[in-house]
């Protein structure tokens, strides 16, 4: 949470985009291990038999605050500026910490207590400063994508060769230190901690991409400001919410977190297919429909990896397992959102270059974003450039496809271990 917390601040009072890029980064590791430190909470303080549920419960918020807190964002933009996004993150964190702190003291097995200074070396630090760096580099890479600059240019080749070395370094370190790594061997190549992690990462993926280029659809082709997209993105946030519930019911009644898994990943690979046929002219009760049968399959398997490892790990290997998972979501999300925004735009650039909309800078109607580039654009061209736009934007929605089948691919390799099964201590 102080990472978090301090990873905001800067954001909110970065003078240059270098240090928003870098509170950006800080951030970002605060938030993987507030969310890793609530499934291990869920893990530690809950019965098997009913950790499906509370799991689902922590991924509903989750996946709530990663759909609505875009469009939130745009809100705050809009009409205050953008600074207000981070800023807003302060007093929640804040109070957040403060009732943490009061109410959650676990038991402590008794056991001998190592020295400071073991303790110190039981933290990898090394490792810990070479999986940063490979991070914050990856990080640095996409965020300056994402700002425009293209994937061949000097920089980004040197950040991404640098992000790659160093996660070789790492994950070479690793090896060495086996059972003192920061992620052991033993536990990541865990056939179902494996499995776990491909199926995370490729689920939010698609994930991602979804909830950050639906709104720039319901923006761009149906004409929606920030707020009206939000409401329009009701029927995908509450269909994953619900059947993220249902999925856990289920497992907690049957015992096994594989079947929704498999069965989500399916469904949810058709529902990417089916929202790659959005056009213009697509009618309000089609395009919920697809929102529901995409949020549903997703909704199913999203956190079966989770329950999974959480079902098959000795408990003091489940936070390890844990937070291996929840780092594969998050690099996922990150990952091919800037993929998506590079695909979308890359399209919209070859447009430009093959005259497909003629009289219209396309260039300038990037610049002006998906809710403005209609007053950049003459009445008479409008009708094709919105066409091209949106044959961008499912150009972008096809590589969520792939991604879904991934995931369900992986899922049918995790362990079909029952979670009412009582684990050896």
């Amino acid at each position: 949470m102080l990472m978090f917390l301090g990873g905001s601040l800067i954001c909110a009072l970065s003078p240059t985009s270098m240090v928003l890029i870098i509170g950006r980064a800080v951030a970002g590791f605060g938030s993987a291990g507030i969310l890793t430190g609530s499934f291990v909470v869920v893990a530690t303080a809950i019965p098997s038999r009913l950790r499906p549920a509370y799991t689902a419960i922590v991924g509903l918020m989750f996946g709530i605050g990663t759909t609505v807190g875009p469009l939130l964002g745009g809100v705050f933009t809009e009409l205050v500026t953008w600074r207000w996004n981070f800023f807003a993150n302060l007093p929640v964190v804040g109070a957040n910490m403060i009732i943490f702190l009061i109410f959650f003291h676990p038991r402590q097995p008794p056991r001998v207590r190592p020295r400071f200074f073991d303790r110190i070396l039981e933290l990898d630090l090394l490792g810990n400063i070479f999986l940063l760096g490979a991070c914050v580099m990856l990080f640095m890479a996409l965020e300056l994508t994402n700002r425009g600059q293209a994937w061949s240019s000097v920089r980004i080749i040197g950040l991404l060769s640098g992000s790659g070395a160093t996660a070789i370094v790492f994950a070479a370190w690793q090896w060495w230190r086996q059972d003192g790594a920061l992620i052991p061997p033993a536990i990541i190549t865990h056939r179902t901690v494996a499995a776990s992690c491909v199926a995370a990462f490729s689920t939010y993926g698609a994930l991602m991409i979804h909830t950050y280029f639906l709104p720039l659809w319901f923006q761009a082709i149906r004409g929606e400001d920030a707020i009206m997209s939000g409401v329009d993105m009701i029927p995908y946030v509450a269909t994953l919410g619900i059947f993220s519930l249902l999925s856990a019911v289920f497992v907690s009644v049957v015992g096994y977190p594989v079947p929704p898994a498999v069965v989500g990943g399916m469904i949810g690979t058709a529902g990417c297919g089916v929202l790659r046929l959005l056009s213009p002219s697509t009618p309000i009760a089609y395009w919920i429909g697809f929102e529901i049968l995409v949020a549903a399959g997703f909704g199913m398997s999203i956190q079966q990896g989770l329950t999974a490892v959480q079902a098959v790990l000795p408990p003091d290997d489940i936070s390890v397992g844990t937070a291996a998972v929840v780092a594969s979501q998050s690099l996922g999300g990150a990952i091919f959102v800037s993929v998506g925004n590079t695909l979308f735009q890359n399209y919209l650039l070859r447009a430009a270059a093959k005259n497909l909309v003629p009289g219209v800078n396309i260039r300038v109607v990037l610049r002006a974003g998906a809710t403005a580039f209609r007053t950049a654009v003459p009445a008479s061209a409008l009708p094709r450039m919105m066409t091209v736009y949106n044959d961008a934007l499912r150009v972008t929605f096809t590589a969520a496809i792939p991604l879904a089948g991934v995931a369900a691919i992986a899922a049918c390799f995790m362990e079909w271990k029952s979670v009412k099964v009582k684990k050896a201590a």
